[in-house]
């Protein structure tokens, strides 16, 4: 999305003093990082009774070279990088499953390869931790997903992927396997990219379904396609179309019917994150979103983190006014409420569950950039007590999450963005910094939300573009103000973007 800051700018305290809670203690980051990674891919992956961790991106300052990082562990809390034989790739995904069926777990990837070169396939994983490409016929597609799943319950695992190839063609397709290998199958799918095609039993009769979300060639979309005789057919319900999207099902009351998490942009660049609860009628009623921070950019990941027997998600992404990661966790008979698990937000990247000390409670790692542009690549230790009784009340579904108190000011702000992106539609990419003149911010947010009013009005691209907002740290006084923005604006200079003043 951009390139990374040669000075590090770090005015952004304010926000961060949220995480300042107890909670923030359950997540514990280890000593020794992995690289961080930007427009990321990650798995974990079994080995030997251990959880290995993969991760793909690009260094954002070496012009987006493609990276593939094998991280072996070596030790309690330690991992080492390790030699792999996985192509580097970016804007890309990842999936897990013993395809072979010998017992260790295969890799199936996607995304943009050296070269500006898309790549995809299905490695096999050997005894030495070693892997091997099979042949297949799975195109390389980029800014999509890729996943394995038995859709045709003969008990191997078929591949479903989505995005656009080297043509700007954009696909949604199942490549089933037979006998070892994978054929594409002629079920009809809308294709899409910036978003993602996810597996998952709607209607639990022990096929998958599929969840859809991501822009189209008539448009942003969120669909459902049910499993029906060897075919997928459309659920005629309409739900809000996203881009810059992701979604993840997840039965989070408990009731045997399997619900969705949806979020991304809309088709006028606001973000949105919902849940949908199902209904015996194959109906979903969108939940009230009090509490849920609404985000673009995204990536959910779902697990049982605290071990409670109920689904609980994390998601990064971006809102109006900076990235987040966020846990949200399931509360029986209550809902969903922000963990305030204190984890560094990221945009570009994803986070992903995976027991790698193997004591019963899910760990997490997050990479991306964040809000001061660094590269952020973290594992989290999990220290939960998975036998916590939560107390249960009856209480909406969303529990509104605390806001920064901005009573004692006055505070200046200015606001600023960056991407590297088209615009102004002259039809080239460009590295683009925006940034505001400053004001007083009298409620929440208001100066992102009239700062993306003015960019939406003012540049026909803005729309379409990768990018991230932010909001500076509370100033005292006008003249603090302005020294923080002049330095942000000279360290978008010493990288060579293009500045626009976007004053009101």
């Amino acid at each position: 999305m951009t390139k990374l800051l040669s000075s590090r700018i770090f005015l952004f305290l304010a926000f961060n003093l949220l995480v300042l809670v107890l909670q923030a203690q359950v997540f514990t980051e280890i000593n020794k990082q992995p690289q961080g990674l930007a427009n990321s891919a990650a798995v974990w992956i079994s080995r030997q009774s251990k959880l290995d961790l993969i991760h793909s991106g690009e260094l954002v300052h070496t012009k987006m070279q493609p990276k593939t990082n094998l991280y072996k562990q070596s030790g309690t809390d330690q991992f080492a990088l390790s030699n792999v034989s996985l192509p580097p790739f970016s804007r890309g995904d990842m999936d897990v499953a013993d395809f072979n069926k010998d017992g260790l777990q295969d890799v199936v990837i996607t995304g943009l390869g050296i070269g500006n070169k898309p790549v995809a396939g299905v490695f096999i994983q050997q005894s030495n931790g070693t892997f091997i490409r099979i042949q297949s016929n799975i195109p390389g597609l980029v800014d999509g997903s890729v996943e394995f799943g038995d859709f045709d319950k003969d008990e191997d695992m078929d591949v479903l992927i989505a995005g656009s190839d080297n043509n700007k063609m954009i696909f949604t397709r199942i490549f089933e396997n037979v006998e070892g290998k994978l054929t594409e199958s002629d079920i009809n799918l809308p294709g899409i990219q910036f978003g993602s095609a996810r597996w998952g039993d709607a209607n639990r009769d022990g096929y998958p379904d599929i969840l859809i979300t991501g822009l189209s060639a008539t448009g942003p979309i969120t669909r459902i396609y049910i499993y029906q005789n060897n075919a997928y057919k459309l659920l005629p319900q309409m739900f809000p179309g996203l881009k810059h999207s992701d979604g993840a099902w997840l039965d989070y009351n408990l009731d045997n019917m399997t619900d969705f998490v949806v979020s991304g942009s809309t088709a006028s660049g606001m973000p949105y994150t919902h849940v949908f609860r199902a209904y015996k009628d194959m109906q979903f009623d969108e939940q009230r979103e009090s509490g849920m921070r609404q985000l673009m950019n995204s990536k959910i990941d779902v697990s049982d983190f605290d071990a409670d027997g109920d689904p609980d998600f994390v998601i990064t992404g971006e809102s109006l006014e900076r990235p987040y990661t966020l846990v949200f966790e399931n509360r029986k008979n209550v809902g969903f409420i922000d963990y305030m698990a204190g984890l560094t937000g990221v945009s570009n990247g994803v986070a992903r569950w995976g027991d790698y000390d193997g004591d019963g409670d899910f760990d997490l790692f997050v990479t991306g950039i964040d809000v001061c542009y660094n590269l952020i690549g973290n594992i989290y230790r999990n220290n939960l007590n998975p036998e916590i009784d939560h107390q249960e009340d009856d209480m909406d579904i969303f529990i509104e999450s605390p806001i920064v108190d901005y009573s004692r000011g006055p505070y200046y702000y200015f606001v600023f963005s960056s991407c590297f992106c088209d615009i102004e539609g002259k039809g080239v990419k460009s590295y683009n910094m925006l940034i505001s003149n400053i004001h007083q911010e009298k409620d929440d947010f208001n100066l992102t939300y009239k700062f993306n009013e003015i960019l939406l009005e003012k540049f026909p691209g803005w729309p379409w573009s990768d990018r991230g907002h932010r909001t500076s740290n509370a100033f005292t006084s006008v003249k603090d103000a302005e020294e923080g923005r002049l330095q942000v604006i000279g360290g978008y200079t010493n990288d060579e973007f293009k500045i626009h003043y976007i004053n009101w």
